[in-house]
């Protein structure tokens, strides 16, 4: 199970890395997990708790949480599966008085949407198994014998898909129909239709390098009368998104992505982010007023009981008190603050269904500068540092900054959520984290650097890059599974990512 939480690590643009974590769902239970992340920061770049406080590193990172893409094969979208949307919305539309009852309504749309992501989720998987059996291939093996079959079943399973849908039309073209109801029919029809033509070009191209000279003809045509075939069927229906040769395509542009939109916002959670242990910081700084409270008046009351109310002594007693006071309220306050610190998370966020019904999950974070020793020493060997990263840094390490992250999820919410829709087994929690605050003390990118070949004197240009290094520690707390710690390098220069790494550990 720990080799499933972390799943994707990859740039979003020149300025944000996206962390894709995969949290897996136990039936019936609880599921509980952890994930601190390292980040070992050059001196050299500036970032210090004095320069880079929480609340930045906040604003610089940004969380999406959704459900987790639920899995399909293509065959199965329209065989007696347990979960194939396509299937539930046949089951609801060929019910008794289906259009009279409201509570079909919400349920078919639903399906909609999940039709049009396990649709594309399955179309991935298909073209990622093409390609594992391309780079598996033995050598000297005939490639278009492995893939022969995968294309054939593109071809006829999204077919079948694809009729099995719009023979719906019939049912949801009818006056007694909600509006929005066939509005949200015709728009995954429409967000399948490209789905598949895009699909088919991209398998177009995988034919004319990988097949032999007679199945190539005939796959490249059959592709060739899909794309046809779909862009026909768009017209037909009166949807705008269709290419045109001379035009800017704007439309074609803007509507597609919509519609991945669309069909992904079934996915997506409601999210409520707030500061954790508000309440008993509260409770924990009025002990503090309290305590230096108790001790001006004690000493008050000494010095009144020695010295009379109205006397020199009683009034610097006072005065004295008070000072003591404020410092007593002050250091009383850090000593708190500190153990609030060490024993909660910044942030809590509460995890819910759209609607707001069903709470299905808690997520914590705290992030915080953390000194080398107080690192696992499983985390410290996974950096590796070596001895050119101790001389960059003026042999004075690096800055750690620690972002922790712990979730716990409830499985039996999830199930009493989603009814009538595929088997939801976890969710996704993806991160995209700005970089530019680590660019502000870089050098230019390029330098120029002169050098002599053959007694001539020459200049090269030499590229400026720094290193940030991510150690990640996976663990599941329930059920307890061991740890597991993975490390990446993202490389920069001033411009922003120039790559990321992957190194073992």
């Amino acid at each position: 199970m720990i080799e499933a939480i972390p799943q994707a690590i990859k740039p979003h643009d020149k300025y944000q890395i996206e962390f894709k974590l995969d949290y897996e769902l136990l039936p019936g239970q609880q599921t509980h997990y952890q994930v601190f992340t390292y980040i070992f920061v050059p001196q050299s770049l500036g970032i210090t708790p004095s320069t880079y406080a929480k609340a930045e590193f906040y604003r610089d990172i940004q969380n999406y949480i959704r459900l987790k893409t639920p899995a399909l094969i293509l065959r199965e979208f329209t065989k007696e599966r347990a979960g194939s949307p396509l299937l539930a919305i046949e089951a609801i539309v060929t019910a008794e008085n289906w259009a009279g009852q409201p509570e079909y309504r919400e349920r078919l749309i639903n399906n909609f949407k999940f039709l049009s992501a396990t649709l594309k989720s399955a179309i991935r998987e298909h073209f990622n198994l093409i390609q594992k059996r391309i780079a598996e291939a033995p050598p000297h093996s005939k490639v278009s014998l492995l893939i022969h079959n995968l294309v054939e079943e593109f071809l006829v399973e999204t077919k079948n898909i694809t009729d099995k849908y719009r023979s719906f039309y019939a049912a949801f073209n009818l006056p007694n129909i909600d509006s929005q109801l066939f509005t949200a029919y015709k728009l995954t029809d429409e967000s399948l239709s490209l789905l598949i033509e895009e699909s088919a070009v991209e398998m177009f191209q995988i034919v004319e390098v990988y097949l032999k000279k007679g199945d190539k003809i005939d796959y490249k045509q059959k592709l060739s009368e899909l794309v046809e075939y779909e862009t026909r069927h768009r017209r037909t229906r009166g949807y705008r998104s269709v290419l045109r040769e001379g035009d800017d395509n704007e439309e074609y542009i803007f509507r597609v992505s919509v519609l991945k939109k669309y069909a992904s916002s079934v996915l997506y959670l409601s999210t409520a982010v707030q500061r954790e242990g508000v309440e008993l910081e509260h409770f924990l700084f009025s002990i503090a007023a309290g305590l230096s409270m108790i001790f001006a008046t004690v000493v008050a009351f000494y010095f009144q009981s020695q010295y009379g109310q109205l006397t020199f002594p009683f009034f610097i007693a006072l005065v004295v008190g008070y000072m003591f006071k404020d410092r007593i309220k002050e250091l009383g306050k850090q000593v708190f603050a500190h153990y609030l610190q060490n024993t909660l998370y910044d942030r809590r966020t509460t995890i819910r269904t759209q609607d707001g019904q069903h709470k299905l999950g808690i997520l914590r974070e705290k992030v915080s500068f953390v000194a080398e020793k107080e690192i696992p020493a499983s985390i410290l060997e996974a950096r590796n540092r070596d001895q050119f990263t101790q001389l960059d840094n003026d042999g004075q390490g690096e800055y750690i900054i620690c972002y922790a992250k712990d979730i716990v999820l409830f499985a039996d919410a999830f199930k009493e959520a989603y009814l009538d829709v595929p088997e939801i087994t976890g969710i996704n929690d993806i991160i995209r984290y700005d970089i530019r605050a680590y660019l502000r003390k870089m050098a230019e990118p390029v330098q120029p650097r002169n050098y002599l070949e053959a007694g001539q004197l020459k200049t090269v240009s030499c590229h400026k890059v720094y290193h940030l290094n991510f150690v990640s520690r996976y663990r599941s707390i329930k059920p307890n599974k061991d740890k597991l710690d993975r490390r990446l390098r993202l490389v920069l220069n001033r411009r922003g990512i120039k790559r990321v790494e992957h190194v073992p550990t």
